[in-house]
């Protein structure tokens, strides 16, 4: 992300929310070894009635090693869905498995409203109108590919229901 444009961390982690679970304290340290290692240079934004921000760069070496990463096998990902795991203990309450399942739908619902807005917000912003635009967007298929997965989840818990 910030290979395509100088970005803060608080702008990095805001647009790393929707591929991964990351928090400002684990950006910023990475942000600084980055930068140690001459891969990113930053540079401090003044604001005004805010505090100032730093914003980082890629650099030449950088985007060489970013090259190189992106060429190397991707890695199976570590799943750990505590709502998976309690459904499992279904037979330890029983009552409790129909809970879970609204709550998750609830969720989920949520996160299809939100997912949503980001769509339309992403359109609007570059101006895409035609299914072939939305196509060769990344960041609006990513999202789209959010949305799907998040929906087909609803529809899972939604069958074990009954519904």
């Amino acid at each position: 992300m910030i290979a395509r444009e100088a970005s803060s961390g608080y702008d990095l982690a805001y647009r790393l929310k929707i591929m991964q679970n990351t928090h400002h304290s684990q950006i910023y340290p990475m942000l600084a070894k980055l930068e140690e290692n001459g891969y990113l240079l930053s540079t401090t934004q003044f604001q005004e009635r805010k505090p100032n921000k730093k914003v980082y760069a890629i650099t030449l070496n950088g985007l060489e090693l970013l090259r190189e990463w992106s060429k190397t096998p991707v890695k199976v990902p570590v799943s750990r869905d505590e709502f998976i795991i309690k459904l499992q203990l279904d037979w330890l309450n029983p009552s409790r498995t129909s809970e879970l399942l609204e709550e998750r739908i609830r969720y989920l619902e949520e996160q299809l409203r939100e997912t949503e807005k980001t769509l339309v917000t992403i359109q609007e912003t570059l101006g895409l109108t035609s299914t072939n635009e939305k196509k060769s967007n990344m960041p609006y298929q990513i999202y789209q590919r959010k949305y799907q997965l998040t929906l087909t989840e609803k529809n899972w818990c939604l069958n074990l229901l009954g519904k």
